[in-house]
C-alpha cells in the first residue's frame, strides 16, 4: 500500500529530500509531503499537460483520490473565505459531479478535464460575468478544455480503451456521459460523492498525525475542520447553485456533440445514384411539369410581391441584405428563452439567416404547405430535418420578421411559390452554436418528386452542420483570420 502512496504523491511533486535521504525512513518527511499536496491549489499550479496526463495516471490507486481530495480541498478553502460566494460554490459541484459512480473510468477522466477547466472560469473570470452568462463567460476556457481533451484522446492508453469498448465518435459518447451527470445532479448524490472525499481526507490526514510534528497535526485537523463546516452548510446553497451547474452542463454536452459532428461528418467519393445532388432551377423545372406538384401555381401571380428597395437602416439591427425575400419586413426582438425553428436539408448549415416563430413551424402541415407559405423552391433546400435556436439567458436576438414574398422560378415566372408565411432573418454572427439544437426529423421526408428515395447512402442525417465562418467573431470554434 505505502509503495502505491508514494507513486501517486510523486506524480503531484518530488519526495522531499529527508525521505530520500533517510531511506524512506522519514515518517515526518512523508508526513509534510501528504501535507503539500493535499492542500495544493489546482487552479494555480497544475499545467495543461499535468491535467491531460493525470486523467490517465488516475488509473493507477491512491492517484485519483489524491486528485479528487486535493480539489475539493482547494475548493473548500475558497469557500471559507467568503462562505457567500455563489461561484465558489459552484466550482464545489462542478468538482463533486466528476466523482459521480454513473461516470466509468474512461468517462470520469474526460470529464473531469472539462469540470476542471469549467472551474478555472470561475476563478478567473469577473464575477458580473458570470452572473451575466456562466456559459458564456466560461466559453474561453471550455475551448481550452476541449484542446486538452483532444491531446488526451489521442494518448494511446486512452485510444485502446476506446476500441475496446467499441465508442467511435468519443465526443457524441462524451455528451452522453455529461447528459447523464445531469439526470443524477441533486442533492443525494452530491453529498455521497463529498462524504467520499472527505473518508480519503480522513484518511490522509490521520497518516500526518501519525507521523508529522504537532504543528502540522494541528494544521491538518484543522483544514479537516474547514472541510467539514463546509459539508454542513452545502445543503443549504444548492438550492442556488444547481440551476447554473445544470444549465451549464446542459451546453456542454451540445458543445461536444457539435464537436463530435464537425469531426466526424460523411465523405464517401464512390458514385452513388441516390447520393443528394444539388440542384438548380433549370434542373428543377423538368420535374414541375407532370404532374405539376400541389405546391406551385402556374399562374404567374405574386400574391405578396417582393420589397424592392432595401429597407432603411435601424440602430442596433443587422442590416437586412435579404430584402427581397420578404413581402414586407419590420424589427423585432427575440427574447431570452424563446425557441426559434429552420427547416433544413442534410447539407444546409445549421446557423443561417432564415428562421419562423415556434409557433409558425407548429401551423405547417407538411412539406407543400412549407414550400408554399414560406416560398421555398426546392433547388434553395430539400427539407427533411429541422434545428432549433434558444435565445440564450439573459440576451435578446435582434431579427427582421415579415410575411415572405412570393417567388417566381428564374427563367419561368409563370411557375409561383405563394409566400405569405411569416418569417424571421437574422445575422448568423449572432447565433451562438452552443444553443443550437440537435437536428430532427421533421417527419416529412425528403422527397419532393415521384421516383425519388429518402436513401442518400454516404449522406449523414441528423448531424449538425456549422457554418464556421458565419460564428460571432469573438467564438474561440471561429477560424482564425
Amino acid at each position: 500500500m505505502w509503495e502505491e502512496l508514494e507513486n501517486a504523491l510523486a506524480w503531484f511533486k518530488s519526495a522531499p529530500a529527508g525521505w530520500v535521504e533517510s531511506g524512506k525512513q522519514n515518517l515526518s518527511a512523508a508526513a509534510e509531503w501528504i501535507w503539500v499536496v493535499i492542500q495544493g491549489d489546482f487552479a494555480d499550479e497544475q499545467s495543461t499537460a499535468q491535467v491531460a496526463t493525470g486523467t490517465v495516471l488516475s488509473m493507477i490507486p491512491f492517484v485519483d483520490q489524491l486528485c479528487d481530495v486535493r480539489d475539493v480541498v482547494a475548493n473548500c478553502r475558497k469557500i471559507n473565505d467568503d462562505t457567500n460566494d455563489k461561484w465558489a460554490w459552484v466550482a464545489l459541484v462542478l468538482t463533486l459531479i466528476g466523482l459521480f459512480p454513473v461516470l466509468g473510468s474512461l468517462a470520469k477522466g474526460c470529464c473531469k478535464i472539462l469540470f476542471a477547466y469549467g472551474r478555472k472560469s470561475v476563478f478567473r473570470a469577473g464575477k458580473a460575468a458570470l452572473d451575466s452568462s456562466f456559459w458564456k463567460a466560461s466559453e474561453p476556457f471550455v475551448e481550452a478544455g476541449i484542446k486538452t481533451l483532444n491531446r488526451h484522446l489521442q494518448n494511446p492508453t486512452v485510444r485502446r480503451a476506446l476500441r475496446a469498448a467499441n465508442i467511435v465518435n468519443p465526443y457524441r459518447w462524451l455528451s452522453t456521459q455529461v447528459r447523464a451527470v445531469v439526470a443524477r445532479l441533486n442533492a443525494g448524490e452530491l453529498s455521497r460523492a463529498f462524504d467520499s472525499v472527505i473518508e480519503g481526507l480522513r484518511y490522509f490526514v490521520d497518516l500526518i498525525g501519525r507521523w508529522g510534528n504537532a504543528a502540522m497535526q494541528t494544521r491538518a485537523g484543522q483544514l479537516l475542520g474547514v472541510v467539514l463546516r463546509v459539508r454542513g452548510m452545502m445543503a443549504s446553497k444548492l438550492d442556488e447553485v444547481l440551476g447554473p451547474v445544470n444549465a451549464w452542463l446542459h451546453q456542454l454536452a451540445r458543445r461536444l456533440e457539435i464537436e463530435g459532428d464537425t469531426l466526424h461528418r460523411a465523405n464517401v467519393d464512390a458514385v452513388n445514384p441516390h447520393k443528394y445532388q444539388s440542384l438548380g432551377p433549370e434542373d428543377e423545372l423538368p420535374l414541375l411539369s407532370s404532374p405539376s406538384p400541389t405546391w406551385v401555381d402556374d399562374t404567374g401571380i405574386l400574391k405578396f410581391e417582393e420589397l424592392n428597395e432595401r429597407v432603411s437602416p435601424v440602430e442596433g439591427w443587422p442590416e437586412l441584405r435579404a430584402y427581397r425575400t420578404f413581402h414586407a419586413a419590420q424589427p423585432t426582438t427575440v427574447k431570452a428563452g424563446e425557441v426559434l425553428y429552420r427547416v433544413v436539408d442534410p447539407n444546409s448549415k445549421d446557423n443561417g439567416a432564415f428562421w419562423m416563430r415556434e409557433h409558425e413551424f407548429l401551423k405547417v402541415t407538411d412539406r407543400a404547405d412549407w414550400r408554399r407559405r414560406f416560398a421555398v423552391w426546392r433547388h434553395w433546400n430539400r427539407n427533411g430535418e429541422f434545428v432549433t435556436y434558444t435565445v440564450p439567458p439573459g440576451t435578446e436576438l435582434r431579427a427582421w420578421e415579415g410575411p415572405a414574398a412570393s417567388q417566381a422560378l428564374r427563367g419561368s415566372p409563370n411557375l409561383v411559390l405563394e409566400g405569405g408565411g411569416n418569417q424571421l432573418v437574422v445575422d448568423p454572427t449572432l447565433l451562438q452554436p452552443e444553443f443550437l439544437s440537435r437536428r430532427q426529423l421533421t417527419g416529412w421526408g425528403y422527397t419532393d418528386f415521384p421516383g425519388e428515395t429518402d436513401e442518400f447512402l454516404g449522406l449523414p442525417k441528423l448531424t449538425n452542420n456549422l457554418n464556421m465562418d458565419a460564428l460571432p467573431s469573438h467564438h474561440p470554434m471561429r477560424p482564425k483570420q
